[in-house]
């Protein structure tokens, strides 16, 4: 178990970035109207992106934890300091021992790397949720505002908004009479990729 549970932990926090960043990419995409089977995003991207959310998760979780710590701490002093007051030094030296001896018992029995799995199963699910969310958001600041580029191949140039650079396409909307025209184009048939300034979209 000693040697199974780190490589376990290891394999499902990889898994847990992948799915944070297969998520988000699944949500965005399916915010325009395209089947996420149609992307191809590169897997550096999505190790990115899954990693960026994972942690964002892990920092906020370890910020409550520490709350949670300080705050038993200072209602620990507090109670010493109240018991200390009250009830003078002899009722510390009377329960000092016998808490060492409850936390020296309890110690051995809790199960650290079971605990560690678990939390983990959990940051994955919670990643995968919230890689969900982040996909939603980030489609919706691409729909507020057109990122221009101008597309040259061999035949012709088109101006549009892109949203998406995956491995081998490059993904872009038009916009006529209020109604979204999502199109792409592979990366090997692409001549040239402009990228002008940005604008809001009309409302």
């Amino acid at each position: 178990m000693k040697v199974i549970e780190p490589i376990s932990s290891a394999l499902l926090l990889t898994g847990c970035v992948y799915s944070a960043g297969i998520s988000q990419n699944n949500a965005f995409m399916r915010s325009f109207g395209v089947n996420p089977e149609f992307s191809q995003p590169a897997i550096d991207k999505i190790f990115y992106d899954g990693g960026l959310i994972t942690f964002e998760i892990f920092y906020n979780h370890i910020i409550y934890a520490a709350i949670i710590l300080l705050a038993l701490t200072i209602t620990t002093s507090t109670f010493i300091l109240y018991m200390a007051l009250t009830k003078g030094l002899q009722s510390i030296k009377r329960i000092h021992p016998s808490f060492l001896n409850i936390c020296t018992t309890i110690t051995p029995l809790i199960p650290i790397g079971t605990i560690t799995l678990l939390y983990i199963i959990f940051l994955c699910f919670a990643s995968y949720q919230k890689g969900q969310i982040t996909g939603v958001k980030l489609s919706q600041k691409f729909l507020e505002q057109c990122y221009w580029v101008e597309v040259k191949d061999k035949k012709d140039s088109t101006k549009a908004c892109a949203f998406r650079k995956d491995r081998d396409s490059i993904w872009y909307y038009q916009l006529n009479d209020g109604d979204i025209k999502i199109n792409s184009k592979l990366l090997t048939e692409v001549g040239q990729v402009t990228y002008l300034q940005p604008e809001l979209n009309p409302q």
